[in-house]
């Protein structure tokens, strides 16, 4: 299974700063760079006022880490996914699978 892992990943999350304004400006901040396996699960478009919108749902597994939280971003090449749920098998797997919807790609 763990021979499967055969991208690398950059975990990010957010860390947002005062701008001295009232408001903040936010960064993503790299918490880890582990071996992951993308998969993709569904795909939907949607039409939207004027546009139409694409959203992908992919599944990446990794290594189980107390590192990996929904909410965060998940980097492989130039790809980003905003990570929305965490499947855990229990303490005694060795893997975890993160939910995960791909970003378009002007999203910072």
């Amino acid at each position: 299974m763990l021979g499967s892992l055969n991208q690398r990943a950059t975990l990010r999350a957010q860390t947002l700063t005062p701008d001295g304004g009232g408001g903040y400006s936010a960064t993503w901040d790299v918490v880890a760079t582990v071996w992951a396996r993308l998969e993709p699960v569904t795909g939907s478009d949607t039409a939207r006022a004027d546009r139409l919108e694409s959203r992908v749902r992919h599944k990446i597994v990794l290594r189980r880490s107390n590192a990996f939280a929904a909410g965060q971003r998940v980097e492989i090449g130039a790809r980003k996914f905003a990570v929305r749920a965490l499947l855990d098998d229990g303490p005694q797997s060795q893997l975890l699978t993160l939910l995960c919807e791909e970003l378009p790609g002007g999203i910072p």
